[in-house]
């Protein structure tokens, strides 16, 4: 008992004398207009300061619209189920459902026990830097790139048997042919600089992909048909 006594005091005693220090230390901060004075900050830092703020909220909404559009989807297609039971009978079969601002694609209703490996790009356009690259084991993936003059593309890809909705507004639809012989749905922006997408299934029917960003047609062919699994 005596000793605990003795170590409690000396915790005491350690925490008094950081809590002087950190009094001292605050004390000798000069006033806010003195730091003005000697520290002046560009106006490019705070332009760079502003973008990085406004980056990391494009990038919340757009995780905070997958989330939405993942849980939408479900519910979209367990009603156009009820109501057209003989749209999804065949398993393999796609549906695509358009709206008046989204597409609801559907492609299997149960893709079995598998599981998604990592994907990686192959081919990247010059300038563009890798910001995020995240893998929820066997489920899902996302990744994204930034370039300059507010360029962007990301990669989000999963199972196949869950539904994914993509934007549609003010976007022309192209069916193309990949490489490997794939299906590709190229919703294209009406809008120059405006984001464009690219969905696909991978050849093994197992994992669904979609590709956003505002890059041109000729890159997203480009970044389509070198995406491989992650050695």
């Amino acid at each position: 008992m005596k000793r605990k006594i003795e170590g409690g005091q000396e915790e005491m005693n350690i925490k008094s004398m950081v809590s002087l220090i950190h009094e001292y230390e605050l004390a000798n901060i000069p006033p806010n207009e003195e730091l003005r004075r000697r520290y002046q900050l560009s106006d490019v830092f705070y332009k760079k300061m502003d973008r990085l703020m406004e980056e990391q909220e494009k990038k919340a909404r757009r995780r905070k619209i997958r989330r939405f559009a993942a849980a939408a989807a479900a519910v979209i297609v367990i009603l156009f189920g009820v109501a057209n039971p003989q749209m999804v009978a065949e398993a393999g079969e796609w549906i695509i459902q358009w709206f008046s601002d989204h597409v609801l694609f559907r492609f299997v209703e149960d893709a079995g026990d598998v599981a998604v490996p990592r994907y990686e790009f192959g081919y990247v356009p010059e300038g563009f830097e890798l910001e995020t690259d995240e893998y929820y084991d066997d489920i899902a993936g996302y990744i994204e790139f930034r370039g300059e003059d507010e360029l962007w593309f990301n990669l989000d890809y999963g199972l196949v048997d869950s539904g994914l909705v993509v934007n549609s507004e003010n976007m022309d639809l192209f069916v193309l042919t990949g490489k490997r012989g794939e299906t590709i749905y190229y919703l294209q922006a009406q809008n120059l600089g405006d984001d464009s997408s690219m969905t696909w299934v991978s050849e093994d029917g197992t994992t669904k992909f979609n590709l956003m960003g505002n890059v041109s047609k000729e890159e997203f062919l480009k970044m389509q048909s070198e995406i491989h699994i992650t050695k």
